[in-house]
C-alpha cells in the first residue's frame, strides 16, 4: 500500500481530472505488479473488479458517503474475492483512504488495458443469435490473430435480436455483419423505415 501510495504521488495526481487520476493510479499499480511478478493475479482481480464496481448497487455503496469509509473499502475488497491478491486488496485500501473509490473503475479498467497491450492481448466480442460452438471460435480466434505475436481473449454474447449472422468487434474495430444491419441498411434504401 505504501508502494503504491508513493509511486501516485510522484506522478502528482492530486491536480489532475477524474480520468487521469484513475490512468496515474492503474499506471502505479500495473508497474508495481510488474516489479512483484503480480501482473497475472492482479489482472484477473481487475477484470473482476471493473465488472463488479459498474452494478448498480456497487456503485451506490461505493459513492454512498452516509455509509462509513472502512464499511465500504471492506465491501469491495469481500467482492474482489478470497483469492484476490494482497497488493489488490491493498490497492482498493489505499483508493478508498486517498478519497479516490469512486475511480476504482476506470483504474480497474486502464490496468486491464495497460496489461492487455504489454501482453500483445487482443481483445475479441463476438455476438451472434445463437451461442457458437468450441470449433468455430477457435477458427475466428486463428483468423483474427493472423500472424501477430500475443494472445486472444474471446469473449461471446448472445443476442436473439439480432436474427442470424454476427457482429464482430476486435479492439477498436467493428463488422456488423447481422441480419439485422442488413434489414435496417434495406429499409433505409427502400425508405421503408
Amino acid at each position: 500500500s505504501k508502494d503504491i501510495s508513493a509511486k501516485s504521488k510522484q506522478t502528482g495526481i492530486d491536480h489532475m481530472n477524474s480520468a487521469r487520476i484513475a490512468v496515474r493510479y492503474a499506471k502505479a499499480l500495473f508497474d508495481l505488479a510488474l516489479d512483484s511478478n503480480v501482473v497475472d493475479g492482479v489482472y484477473r482481480d481487475m477484470k473482476n473488479i471493473s465488472r463488479i464496481c459498474i452494478m448498480d448497487d456497487v456503485k451506490d455503496v461505493i459513492s454512498n458517503p452516509v455509509i462509513p469509509l472502512q464499511k465500504r473499502k471492506d465491501a469491495v475488497i469481500a467482492l474482489a474475492g478470497d483469492d484476490a491478491e494482497k497488493m489488490t486488496a491493498d490497492f482498493i485500501s489505499l483508493m478508498f483512504t486517498h478519497g479516490r473509490g469512486e475511480y476504482l473503475a476506470a483504474a480497474a479498467r486502464n490496468f486491464v488495458d495497460l496489461t492487455r497491450r504489454h501482453r500483445g492481448i487482443r481483445q475479441v466480442t463476438v455476438t451472434t443469435a445463437v451461442p457458437v460452438d468450441e470449433a468455430t471460435k477457435k477458427e475466428m480466434a486463428a483468423l483474427i490473430a493472423g500472424h501477430r505475436a500475443g494472445s486472444i481473449e474471446f469473449n461471446e454474447q448472445v443476442d436473439e435480436s439480432i436474427i442470424g449472422g454476427f457482429i464482430l468487434r476486435v479492439d477498436d474495430s467493428y463488422i456488423d455483419a447481422s441480419v439485422r444491419n442488413r434489414l435496417n441498411r434495406f429499409r433505409k434504401e427502400f425508405s421503408l423505415a
